[in-house]
C-alpha cells in the first residue's frame, strides 16, 4: 500500500485556469491536463498530481478543479466528494467488473448525477509500528471512494454506500431496494475464538484441531 502518493489510471482531462492562479484570476479559462497520481493526506480531499502540455507540473490539486467538457461549470467540492481521505495510506485499484461501467449517486444536497466509473481509492493503516488513530480499518466507519467521470463533464469521488452500478447483464432489479441495507459493524477473523486449538506436534501437515476449554470455563468436575 502507497504511502502518501500513489499513481492512478491517467486521465486525459482540463484543469480550471483559476486553480493554477490562486483563484485570483482566469476563472474562464482551461488548460489540457494528464492526472496521473492522488496524494493522501487525512483532513484533506484527495489531491491530484498533473502534467500541463508545456511540461509543467503541479501537485495536489482537488477533483473539482478539473473537468473533461470545455463547457463544465465549475461545482463545490463538498458536492462532488463526500469524505476526506482517511489515512496516508492509500491503494489505487481499477476492479475490472466496474471499468467503465455506468454509475449514479446522489450528492448531500440531493442532486442526481451519472457517470463513468475510472477506479477506485481505499485506505488503511500499513504501518503497524505506529498507533492506529484513524477509523480506516474500523467496519462500521471504513470508506473507499470510487472516481467518477460524470455525465456533466466533471468529476466525483463516493463511496460504496452512495452509488449504484449499472450492469445490464446482471443488475436486473434497477430502481427497485431489495432490502434496508445496514453497515456492518463485525469484525470477521476465523482465529480469534477460543473455541478451538491445534494438537501439541511437531508435525507440518497432519496435525488436528481440537475443541478447547479454557480454564475456568464450563461446568465445575464432581
Amino acid at each position: 500500500m502507497a504511502y502518501l502518493n500513489a499513481p492512478v489510471p491517467v486521465i486525459t482531462c482540463l484543469v480550471r485556469g483559476n486553480f493554477l492562479r490562486n483563484q485570483e484570476d482566469s476563472f474562464e479559462k482551461k488548460y489540457p491536463a494528464l492526472i496521473f497520481g492522488v496524494s493522501s493526506i487525512p483532513g484533506y480531499a484527495p489531491l491530484f498530481h498533473f502534467e500541463n502540455e508545456d511540461g509543467g507540473l503541479w501537485w495536489r490539486m482537488p477533483i473539482h478543479a478539473f473537468c473533461w467538457k470545455e463547457e463544465a461549470e465549475e461545482q463545490e467540492l463538498d458536492e462532488l466528494v463526500l469524505w476526506d481521505s482517511y489515512s496516508y495510506h492509500v491503494s489505487v485499484t481499477q476492479f475490472p467488473w466496474l471499468k467503465n461501467k455506468k454509475m449514479s449517486f446522489t450528492s448531500r444536497r440531493k442532486n442526481k448525477y451519472c457517470g463513468r466509473y475510472l477506479f477506485t481509492l481505499d485506505w488503511a493503516e500499513a504501518d503497524e509500528q505506529y498507533t492506529n488513530s484513524s477509523i480506516s480499518e474500523d467496519p462500521g466507519h471504513h470508506k473507499c471512494g470510487h472516481v467518477i467521470e460524470l455525465d456533466n463533464g466533471n468529476y466525483a469521488i463516493q463511496p460504496n454506500n452512495r452509488v449504484i452500478v449499472h450492469e445490464p447483464a446482471f443488475s436486473v432489479k434497477q430502481g427497485e431496494q431489495i432490502l434496508d441495507r445496514k453497515f456492518n459493524t463485525h469484525i470477521w477473523t476465523a482465529e480469534g475464538s477460543e473455541k478451538w486449538m491445534t494438537e501439541d506436534t511437531d508435525s507440518s501437515h497432519s496435525y488436528e484441531f481440537k475443541p478447547n476449554k479454557p480454564k475456568g470455563i464450563g461446568p465445575k468436575s464432581k
